[in-house]
């Protein structure tokens, strides 16, 4: 479903806190990243989150001049909607000059906000952060 800018944007607002796997397709990046939305400029910058100890991804789609929406709902006929809305994920693109340079898809599965949100400081398994180092004998 094709929308202008200002429909994106708005839409996409509603994304807010979602998981997302978002994917760059550009010269200098192409790769996908598991992370958390968090806010949209109204100027076209979208926010993302991931590791606490990362600094926030910034996509910059100011220039992107065509926008469109995977909606599964309206995708896939003769399905049960709500079926629908509980398994299948959305789509968000954006494109410049027809090429697509940004994917952002809305993961509904809950256990994909898991791939997010990793603790900082992960406990052992074992015991062997409560053992002593061992003690190294003194040059003479």
């Amino acid at each position: 479903m094709r929308c202008s800018r200002s429909d994106f944007l708005t839409a996409i607002k509603g994304w807010r806190d979602s998981t997302c796997a978002v994917h760059l397709h550009t010269d200098e990046i192409s790769g996908a990243f598991v992370v958390t939305f968090r806010t949209a400029s109204n100027d076209g910058v979208l926010e993302f989150s991931a590791h606490p100890l990362l600094q926030p991804l910034r996509v910059d789609l100011s220039n992107a001049n065509e926008f469109e929406f995977v909606l599964p709902e309206h995708e896939i006929e003769g399905t049960d909607s709500a079926l629908v809305k509980q398994v299948a994920d959305e789509i968000a693109l954006a494109r410049v000059g027809g090429k697509l340079v940004f994917s952002m898809t809305r993961l509904v599965d809950p256990f994909a906000g898991r791939l997010v949100n990793i603790p900082c400081n992960p406990r052992p398994k074992t015991d062997a952060a409560t053992a002593e180092p061992p003690v190294e004998p003194e040059d003479r």
